[in-house]
């Protein structure tokens, strides 16, 4: 297969230390050595979801398993559930949510725009008994990255345990587990914890514990039960209930090792630096962007309305055949509508910010639309150094 340079928002390009890790011999996931390791590495993961208190699992598989995990453990009696819905993930997560408990209620808002932690506020306080509520932290199909902070606060206040899905901001924007009241917080290692797909760490608070304990959920590998009490009956030698992928393993370590290196504040900036880098080039070409309200876009994607110049499918396609640089289109109802920019880790750099924005200039000249080469780059002062600024 051809190999296209991935600026779309996940997976995303790899740097090749990770890629090394990943062809290191193969050991076994079990053993003094291998335990040593793996805990090890759970507590630099920890530094990154910045928790102490929380228990963090390795799940293999996608980020969707271990957020399905956590409404799984905590509903599947039941319960009452509040889902947070403004994108296409939300509604992922509200079809989900109802597979497992007739008691669904929702706090919605339009695609492009953030969740009102008023809104919650009035429905936790209309609605009794909720047990859990589920928020997309950064809806990758919009580029909106919701107010969990505050939204944790109301949750908090109000004794609801808070699930969210960090799949698409962990490690590449600000995120306080312990400090925000994230009692349940599931990624992936595909975005910006720069590695490839596979597995999906995820955070349980205690006071998350509390109500799992009481839950009478069904299944095994999902159930966060399970994987807690083979961290204590096997703990010395097999602290998890399934065979883990150790190259995979290794490489998030590194890729952790190299994100709280390079310092998470300093990172933080980076991607917004980046994002804004972005921005700008894009305007200077006559584009809008989808999430109008400057203060709730995401640090870490970007979706742009395509207009009468060039679709969003014609550029796709344009810049996969032209330039071997790879964007993603629109989700459901947004599909046709707009185009859509990654950037987190080795794409939250000019060197590849840069290039894509040339590419786009040539894709709007190849359609006919008056566009001067270096259009998208007038007025802004470049950085010097092409990686990590």
């Amino acid at each position: 297969m051809k190999h296209y340079y991935l600026m779309i928002p996940g997976p995303i390009e790899l740097d090749p230390e990770i890629l090394a890790e990943m062809s290191t011999p193969l050991v076994a996931h079990y053993g003094p050595e291998w335990v040593k390791f793996h805990n090890e590495t759970v507590q630099i993961v920890k530094q990154v979801f910045r928790t102490q208190k929380s228990d963090l699992f390795l799940m293999p598989g996608p980020g969707s398993l271990a957020i399905e995990a956590a409404l799984s453990s905590l509903v599947s009696d039941g319960s009452k559930i509040l889902v947070l819905n403004n994108g296409f993930f939300g509604e992922r997560w509200l079809k989900v949510s109802q597979s497992y408990t007739k008691q669904v209620v929702t706090v919605e808002a339009p695609w492009g725009e953030a969740i009102s932690p008023d809104d919650v506020s009035k429905v936790l306080k209309r609605e009794k008994n909720v047990r859990a509520a589920i928020v997309v932290h950064g809806e990758t199909s919009t580029g909106v990255t919701n107010p969990v902070r505050e939204i944790g606060q109301i949750c908090h206040q109000n004794g609801v345990i808070l699930i969210v899905d960090a799949v698409s901001t962990l490690g590449g924007v600000p995120l306080e587990v312990d400090e925000w009241h994230i009692d349940i917080c599931a990624t992936a290692t595909q975005k910006c914890l720069e590695c490839p797909p596979g597995l999906a760490p995820i955070s349980v608070s205690p006071e998350a514990w509390k109500h799992i304990e009481q839950t009478s959920s069904p299944g095994w590998y999902m159930n966060l039960r399970t994987w807690k009490e083979y961290t204590i009956r096997w703990g010395d030698w097999h602290p998890h209930p399934v065979t883990m992928p150790t190259g995979l393993t290794r490489a998030l370590r590194h890729s952790c090792e190299k994100i709280l290196a390079e310092g998470l504040n300093e990172r933080f900036q980076r991607h917004a630096r980046m994002a804004n880098l972005l921005r700008q080039g894009l305007y200077n070409l006559g584009f809008d962007l989808l999430v109008e309200n400057e203060h709730c876009r995401s640090n870490t994607f970007t979706a742009v309305r395509a207009d009468a110049r060039i679709s969003a499918p014609q550029l796709i396609k344009y810049l996969k055949d032209h330039h071997r640089i790879q964007i993603a289109g629109g989700l459901d109802r947004l599909a046709g509508q707009i185009f859509r920019v990654g950037h987190m880790g080795p794409t939250a750099t000019v060197h590849a910010i840069v290039p894509t924005l040339v590419a786009i200039e040539e894709a709007l000249r190849a359609s006919g639309a008056k566009v001067e080469a270096g259009q998208s780059l007038g007025g802004m002062e470049l950085p010097t150094s092409l990686s990590h600024v």
